[in-house]
């Protein structure tokens, strides 16, 4: 007897683990019920099962998770933008404060190269000036001789003209030039020829001593023969590029 209490007994235990196991492992199923009012004025019973209910707390789930990182990803560009903001502000200034540098330096350079070029230009003016003056020295207009004198043409092939001087006076350069030659000469004793570096050569013809010699620099009124009783005449010539011309046509007679 007590073996067949025990036994079942036992059973009995082993009975209500099993139910307890089995109310554990019980799943619990919800279901919506939705109740609608038809237009034939009937009220209708829809059910909606746990698997539906499941998939929207899923998607409610998804779309809240989608909106929070929206959210976030949105408050992430919004605040980099603020810091791109701020940075390109403090860019602006320093852009500003570099264009103000480069507007002095500029302003600065601009006054430097109007002093520079105003300079430029009267060394420009000043060299033009001397050339020109140098040119006019080397032309042979000036009188060749260094006082009045009576003045007339001459008779020969080439064109001449014969002045005659008071004693004392001087045969003179008529321009800056280099004497090329000292030559003797068939009419007067010598003949002195000056280049004047511009394709003009004057031509000194006189029976006295020449003051110079050849290879000397002349300047205009440099002395090439002192008059005395016996040289008072003077054949004068002027030649361009090697071609005879009339002497008058260049000469400034001043009395």
């Amino acid at each position: 007897m007590q073996n067949k209490e025990t036994m079942s007994a036992e059973n009995n235990e082993t009975a209500m683990d099993k139910n307890a196991k089995a109310k554990r492992k019980r799943k619990y199923n919800y279901t919506l019920m939705l109740f609608v009012d038809s237009k034939e004025g009937r009220i209708r019973q829809l059910g909606i099962g746990p698997t539906v209910i499941e998939s929207l707390a899923v998607a409610v789930l998804v779309v809240v998770i989608v909106l929070s990182v929206l959210c976030v990803t949105r408050g992430n560009e919004i605040e980099a933008l603020h810091n791109l903001n701020d940075g390109q502000a403090d860019r602006i200034v320093e852009l500003e404060e570099e264009n103000a540098d480069l507007t002095a330096l500029r302003e600065e350079l601009t006054d430097k190269v109007t002093i520079l070029s105003d300079t430029i230009n009267q060394k420009v003016e000043e060299e033009e000036a001397l050339e020109e003056a140098q040119a006019q020295a080397h032309m042979p207009v000036g009188f060749p001789m260094s006082s009045s004198a009576s003045l007339e043409e001459a008779d020969t092939d080439d064109p001449m003209v014969k002045l005659n001087g008071a004693e004392g006076n001087s045969v003179i350069a008529s321009a800056d030039g280099t004497v090329i030659s000292i030559t003797s000469d068939p009419t007067y004793l010598h003949c002195i020829k000056i280049d004047h570096e511009n394709g003009y050569v004057s031509i000194y013809r006189n029976d006295g001593d020449a003051m110079v010699k050849e290879g000397d620099e002349v300047v205009r009124g440099a002395i090439l023969y002192v008059i005395g009783e016996e040289n008072t005449e003077l054949g004068y010539q002027i030649t361009y590029d090697e071609r005879y011309m009339d002497p008058m046509e260049l000469i400034n007679i001043d009395g």
